[in-house]
């Protein structure tokens, strides 16, 4: 959860997952949609579906016992160099080097490395840096030291150096290079794009409101998770569902964009709410719109005021949407 993300945002998330799933076995038993449900808001949901696949690895194919060696670490799914050797240093089990986002701080500020550390070769010196650093004895005592001194003192913007306890062996401090070290990541502009999500509520029985969802698949934004109904700008809303279904529209509402910034772009969200007549009919019986492979697996109708109750695993903007749509 640490992973891009800081102690402040993950420890309610944390504590949720850690009390619904206290052991592998568990965590191993329950469905991804569960996982996600909990992962809702945390963003980078590759980790909770690497972790929902590392914990049945675990449980098939290691009797529900973590393994306690460097390879088959690395054969779990989202566990790369740096996060096996954390678990194998802070455990006291092997002396492995780390290289998280604060230990490769405080390196290249005592070592006075002085380029981006996301660069190949910037990186390869710190890993030996790293390794070389590491004691033989009380490793894990060094390994949780130096990631706890990147992380409290060895700060990114204003470090506390008056208490560092290695600031007189320290390049950037003795250089005056502090706010120099590490340089930092080249700026490039994000690219952006722009769709339309379609909240599309269909007026069921005795006065009940459904609203239409659809499972994402594979990799893509948002895999694994449930969200809206989603084109491109360049197609206009009624004409996409006067082609998909037969229910009689009743009223379209644009709502305000949304800006959500991902890792390698933003995307501007414009959320229209479509009201339908009906329950949901599709166009043609034997065939459904391309946004929802697998109809009755992937996608579907749900009570709006049950939505946010059920073990749906939403992105963040669209769980906010959701919200905002039961409360009208």
């Amino acid at each position: 959860m640490l992973q891009q993300t800081q102690v402040a945002t993950v420890e309610p998330y944390f504590v949720r997952f850690m009390e619904r799933f206290p052991t592998v076995i568990e965590l191993a038993s329950s469905s991804v949609d569960e996982v996600l449900q909990l992962w809702s808001g945390l963003g980078y949901y590759a980790r909770a579906r690497n972790i929902h696949r590392s914990a049945q690895f675990i449980v098939n194919q290691h009797q529900g016992e973590l393994p306690s060696d460097y390879d088959s670490l690395l054969t779990l799914p989202g566990i790369g160099p740096s996060t096996a050797g954390a678990i194998l240093s802070l455990s006291g089990i092997e002396p492995k080097p780390i290289l998280d986002g604060n230990v490769k701080r405080v390196l290249s500020r005592f070592f006075g490395v002085k380029g981006w550390p996301g660069e190949g070769k910037v990186s390869k010196e710190l890993w030996d840096l790293s390794a070389k650093s590491l004691p033989a004895d009380n490793f894990q005592i060094y390994t949780q030291g130096i990631m706890d001194l990147g992380a409290t003192v060895c700060l990114p913007k204003n470090p506390n150096c008056h208490i560092c306890p290695i600031i007189s062996r320290c390049y950037a401090h003795q250089h005056h290079l502090v706010d120099e070290i590490p340089k930092k990541k080249p700026i490039t502009k994000k690219r952006t794009e722009s769709k339309y999500l379609l909240m599309l509520i269909f007026d069921g029985r005795s006065n009940t409101k459904d609203l239409f969802l659809e499972k994402r698949i594979g990799q893509s934004l948002w895999g694994g998770l449930w969200s809206l109904p989603e084109i491109e700008l360049s197609e206009d809303p009624r004409s996409w569902c006067e082609r998909h279904f037969t229910n009689t529209i009743l009223s379209i509402d644009p709502w305000e964009p949304i800006k959500q910034p991902l890792s390698n772009y933003i995307l501007y969200i414009h959320p229209v709410r479509i009201r339908m007549d009906g329950r949901l009919n599709y166009m043609h019986t034997s065939c459904h719109p391309r946004a929802f492979p697998k109809p009755k697996l992937n996608s579907g109708c749900f009570a709006l005021t049950k939505t946010l109750e059920a073990n749906f695993g939403f992105p963040g903007p669209v769980n906010r949407l959701v919200n905002q749509l039961t409360k009208q």
